[in-house]
């Protein structure tokens, strides 16, 4: 039974939409494993290890936008995929998980490789289902914009027959609509209900544009765009705005020419000197939850600073403020269509407050500049002189991917792309482990991929260039900016525990996955000089970077 059981498991998964398994092999999942030896019409990728493959899960199904499925065994197994399931959550990426499990009669009983995998993923999976003795599931609920869990209790003999090959054809796949599972507008504020429920594109419409007509001026963040088809819709809609805007890299509408006149380039400080000097206005939010600092100081329940968030994820960020949970293309399709001829475009000349803001962020940007010129050792201008190879170096469609802590805040506040760039980021929960294994996930073949990852967040993942056997025909520039530590805590706390010093470096590191190495000290103006390199170790100057940030900082006083 338990290789039928798993021929019907793998059917349905693909009937569902998936297109590949990650499949970490071991003995209690091993009829999962066997079928997926004979199957042909899906893309299975072996790997040992879980956490990092479950990362490498979750950056394939954002490449793809499709549902992925990773298959782990029993006991801690499944419990390495947690932290890639978290971060799916609080992203919409649709990861399916398959834990093999014991038989339940040895449920906590201490068991070897037996532990209890129930709600093991409860707050982060929108579905679970534990399954023995071939019960089947039934994924119609499922939304597509969380992940998933399948338990599977496989009881001995558990090679209990001859595999025999198994062909999956598209004509074997359900026929289902993105609309059929998320999109069709929420909002945390129910009083309309009614209204809602009969026509809710219009609804939204309506709530959207109260909040305009309450706050003609809002100071608009723009956090990740998902789609080439969410980006155009943003930049149609900000550009007839014309309000000041501050664009985040996973937007990938920075620098874009049609929004320049009304982009915030000198940092997110902006955001957050605009609001210690009471001269923000409002704050529309659209896209991803923003990673700036002001989003947490609107979140102040004395806050009386009016946020609207319209978002394709439920999460808002704040507990505060209105949110429209929307699919972003249809809902600026019908804002647009029902209030184009009601709304007033602002007027040319801004209140003083935000002529304030505005006048304030060109100067700061005059004076980052000249810092910038004054430390070119200083990890940000290192920063800036990466993005500008990159630039040079990539196209629209290539791959681009920054890690978090440092490296994400301090690409957005220098990087200015010359054309459409999009960055990839795990922004869901800004955690730093499994980065290179999303980045990995998220590579194309035939074409450039660039990752910016701290030293640190490379150390967490060591084990992902494991999947660098399925990347075969892509370019891949992976830089390891090493500054000896955690130095985003230097700022913050005094004691150098936070900041986990060492001496390391990653030639080692590259050599043992027989990836091309090279150390910079600076970056080169020459763009061929990366051509032969994967491994690409930068090594800031620190006492340059603290100077840097003196003087930076400094100019927000």
């Amino acid at each position: 039974m338990n290789i039928e059981w798993s021929r019907q498991i793998i059917q349905r998964l693909f009937a569902e939409g998936v297109d590949e398994i990650i499949a970490c092999a071991g003995a209690r999942n091993s009829p999962l494993i066997a079928v997926l030896a004979q199957v042909e019409g899906l893309k299975v990728s072996p790997f040992f290890e879980e956490r990092s493959a479950a990362f490498y899960a979750l950056g394939v199904a954002r490449k793809t936008g499709k549902p992925v499925a990773i298959i782990t065994t029993s006991g801690t197994a499944a419990a390495e995929l947690l932290p890639a399931t978290v971060e799916a959550q609080y992203s919409g990426v649709p990861l399916v998980l398959l834990t093999a499990d014991r038989p339940r009669r040895l449920r906590d009983t201490g068991a070897p490789q037996s532990i209890n995998q129930i709600n093991l993923f409860k707050n982060f999976v929108q579905l679970e289902f534990d399954l023995a003795d071939g019960e089947i599931f039934d994924l119609d609920a499922w939304n597509r914009r969380s992940p998933i869990h399948l338990n599977i209790c496989f009881d001995e003999p558990l090679m209990d027959e001859v595999v025999a090959p198994l062909l999956l054809l598209p004509t074997q796949r359900y026929a289902r609509s993105r609309d059929e599972f998320w999109g069709r507008p929420r909002s945390t504020n129910m009083q309309d209900e009614s209204a809602m429920k009969s026509d809710p594109y219009q609804w939204a419409s309506s709530q959207f544009s109260t909040f305009l007509a309450q706050n003609p001026h809002p100071i608009v963040i723009v956090g990740t765009l998902e789609t080439d088809q969410e980006r155009e819709s943003v930049l149609r809609f900000l550009a007839r705005l014309k309000t000041p805007i501050y664009l985040e890299g996973t937007s990938g509408l920075r620098g874009h020419p049609e929004l320049r006149t009304w982009e915030l380039e000198s940092g997110d400080q902006i955001l957050s000197w605009a609001y210690k000097q009471k001269l923000l206005p409002s704050v529309l939010r659209i896209g991803g939850i923003p990673t700036v600092r002001v989003w947490r100081d609107l979140d102040d329940p004395s806050c009386l600073i009016d946020v609207f968030s319209i978002s394709s994820l439920e999460y808002s960020g704040l507990g505060r403020g209105e949110k429209l949970n929307v699919d972003l293309v249809e809902f600026i399709n019908a804002w647009t269509a029902a209030e184009e001829w009601a709304y007033q475009e602002p007027e040319k000349n801004f209140p003083e407050n935000i002529q304030f803001i505005v006048d304030k962020d060109k100067t700061a940007t005059q004076e980052l500049e000249r810092i910038l010129h004054d430390e070119p050792r200083s990890e940000v201008s290192l920063i800036r002189k990466l993005a500008q190879l990159i630039d040079a170096r990539t196209q629209a469609d290539d791959v681009v991917y920054v890690g978090n802590s440092l490296p994400i805040r301090e690409w957005d506040l220098v990087a200015r792309p010359s054309h459409s760039l999009v960055i990839q980021a795990n922004r869901g929960v800004n955690g730093i482990d499994g980065q290179v294994s999303t980045f990995l996930g998220l590579m194309k073949e035939g074409r450039e991929n660039w990752a910016i990852l701290g030293d640190l967040t490379t150390l967490y993942d060591l084990a992902g260039p494991w999947a660098l056997k399925y990347k075969a025909n892509a370019r891949m520039k992976l830089i390891v900016i090493n500054n000896s530590g955690g130095k985003i805590f230097s700022r913050l706390f005094s004691h150098h525990y936070f900041e986990n010093n060492h001496e390391l470096g990653f030639e080692s590191w590259a050599k043992m996955w027989n990836m091309k190495y090279g150390k910079w000290n600076d970056v080169p103006e020459n763009s061929d000089a990366v051509e032969n390199l994967e491994v690409i170790e930068v090594i800031p100057d620190n006492e340059a970077s603290r100077r840097f940030w003196t003087a930076y900082d400094a100019i927000w006083k």
